[in-house]
């Protein structure tokens, strides 16, 4: 604060520091997977797998349930704290079918995800009012929708007669109403509608745009009471209810106004009947079933899970999640489901997760946890490795049965759930390996240590059951051939380190681009990763043999000041891990007399 001084105005320059650097929050996967129902193409968070069930729900029992739900619990039983997903559906068709996949039904037609709905009509029998399901499936055809116009809670009558031409009338009691209610003013000979747009004192207003056209007279007596009408929505076990809705969008009360992003089954649209009122309001109706939804499970393509990017709000699949930057891991767990179900061949899986990889490297801050086709023997586990070589994803195998579960299922979303356990619990430079997999019970193979050998050296991770140490990660290898990046928790640790740099150094946009700039940055980004040093994320026995950080005029010439560019080199030396223990034993044998006189 500035010193006492005379009366007056002062001026203080505030003193601003750049946010400090500092690691993001790691071990977050988002799952791409189909579901029973759900936002489609729009990654929900996630905190538990009861959350997710009520979000996404069960698939019914005729259908052979996916992985995604078995992913989901692995990864919070496994120490996971939250995720994102996105559940998957066949929507709209990108491509000419060239192929001759199997469809739903066994027909010739593509059985689309839709929406299940139903059209309420009013009481002169047109269309009034639609109800749609919250998301696609044919869990919506479940949903009952019943409709209740209840007699008024409340009245009033005129104290002053109401003139034409008039858009106000004088009460003897406001009480029941406020702006938006839809009242009816009747004087048993005649009737008008209006939507209140104020209340003070004792007069009720509505809009200018809609005067009294008659007299209704405080003698008669006119009766003034609120109208609208009741809506209830219900499952086998779930119920809404949402009471004194009406059909005017000036109202608070209209129906969309009220519904849509409340309700967790269904979203409504004023189809703007032209029946004047009292009959424009839905009909009473009781448990009108919703109808004509879809799954659009077995038509699912991996032009579904790839996606496009079209732009905001038009973003599908994998590019949907690109911009998605509160995530560092992605799992695609029901890959393997429509492989086994002959719904894709091996090569559709491959294209997608191949997809997932160039996701995972055009953005530059995430990690693909690949799982393998289904019954691969160890020989085809290292075939399908060597179709990938990318440093951005990593194998595992095999198949493990979680506890409760009599099938086998693909280990990403357990795996997941290791990766946040070890984030959480040392960093991101501990490999995720030698920790024990909870919630599991068996794997789909005992491999031999000749198994494992040869498919570590491939870059795929193995399960293994050790006696003593229950089942555990085997091996902590991306699927990179580049022996620098040989390593999971090498590339996790350079991404984690990226992360917080592309955050952190936001402030720097704009900023004067000359040596002070350039001093502050490189300080700031030494001291950061001074500190990561100190906590074991780097090696070295010096900070020097750690790190290296330069921006100075070598990095920063005219011509990248010019494009308006800030450049800091940064060398790093992340921890490698103790892969392999040589043990030497060695037996001192008993010198002879001959030799001690030696």
């Amino acid at each position: 604060m500035v010193a006492t001084r005379s009366p007056g105005v002062f001026m203080e320059r505030g003193v601003t520091r750049p946010a400090e650097l500092g690691l993001l929050p790691s071990g977050i996967p988002v799952f791409l997977g189909v579901a029973e129902r759900g936002p489609t193409n729009e990654p929900i968070l996630i905190t538990s797998i009861e959350e997710f069930l009520r979000h996404f729900g069960k698939l019914p029992p005729e259908v052979t349930p996916t992985y995604l739900a078995s992913a989901i619990d692995g990864f919070f039983v496994n120490g996971g704290r939250e995720c994102y997903v996105m559940r998957i559906a066949h929507l709209f068709e990108r491509n000419p079918r060239d192929d001759d996949r199997p469809v739903a039904g066994g027909g010739d037609r593509l059985d689309f995800a839709i929406k299940a709905s139903v059209r309420l009509r009013d009481g002169a029998k047109q269309n009034t009012l639609q109800v749609q399901a919250l998301s696609e499936g044919t869990w919506g055809n479940a949903v009952r929708v019943t409709v209740h116009q209840p007699a008024a809670t409340v009245q009033t009558f005129l104290t002053v007669d109401g003139q034409p031409d008039e858009f106000g009338v004088m009460v003897k009691s406001t009480f029941g109403f406020s702006r938006g209610t839809h009242v009816k003013l009747s004087d048993g000979k005649q009737e008008a509608y209006r939507v209140l747009t104020a209340v003070e004192g004792r007069v009720l207003y509505w809009s200018e745009r809609e005067p009294l056209e008659t007299t209704f007279a405080s003698s008669a007596p006119t009766i003034v009471e609120p109208v609208g009408f009741d809506l209830t929505v219900e499952t086998h076990n779930h119920r809404e209810v949402f009471r004194d809705i009406n059909l005017a969008r000036q109202s608070p009360r209209f129906a969309e106004r009220v519904i849509n992003g409340v309700s967790q089954l269904i979203t409504v649209t004023d189809m703007q009947s032209s029946t004047p009122m009292p009959l424009r309001f839905p009909a009473e109706i009781h448990a009108a079933k919703l109808d004509g939804g879809a799954d659009g499970l077995y038509t699912v393509r991996p032009e579904d899970f790839v996606g496009l990017d079209g732009g905001p709000g038009q973003r599908f699949g994998l590019w949907g999640i690109a911009e998605l930057e509160q995530v560092d891991l992605l799992c695609l767990p029901d890959l393997p489901w429509f492989v086994q179900k002959g719904l894709w061949t091996a090569k559709d899986m491959e294209v997608v997760q191949q997809e997932a990889v160039n996701v995972c490297e055009y953005t530059t801050d995430r990690f693909a946890l690949l799982d393998l086709p289904p019954d691969t023997n160890p020989a085809g586990a290292m075939h399908w490795r060597r179709l990938f070589d990318s440093s951005y994803a990593a194998f595992y195998y095999p198949y493990l049965q979680p506890l409760g579960q009599a099938r086998k299922v693909p280990p990403s979303g357990h795996i997941a759930g290791v990766y946040a356990r070890c984030d959480r619990e040392m960093g991101v430079y501990r490999a995720p390996a030698n920790e024990t997999l909870h919630g599991v019970v068996d794997l789909d193979f005992f491999l031999q240590q000749g198994d494992i050998a040869m498919l570590n050296g491939e870059g795929v991770n193995c399960l293994q059951i050790f006696a003593q140490r229950g089942i555990r990660v085997w091996g902590a290898r991306t699927a990179s051939s580049d022996a620098q990046l040989r390593y999971v928790n090498v590339r996790r640790t350079i991404l984690a380190i990226g992360r917080a740099l592309q955050r952190g150094l936001q402030w720097v946009v704009f900023e004067p681009n000359n040596e002070n700039l350039w001093h502050v940055v490189q300080r700031d980004v030494s001291f950061f990763l001074d500190s990561l040093w100190k906590q074991g994320y780097l090696n070295g026995a010096q900070a020097e043999q750690a790190f290296i950080v330069r921006c100075d005029d070598e990095v920063n010439t005219a011509d990248t000041i010019d494009d308006g560019q800030v450049v800091v080199d940064v060398w790093l030396a992340p921890l490698r891990p103790a892969e392999f223990v040589g043990v030497r034993v060695v037996q001192e044998v008993e010198a002879s007399p001959d030799d001690r006189g030696a």
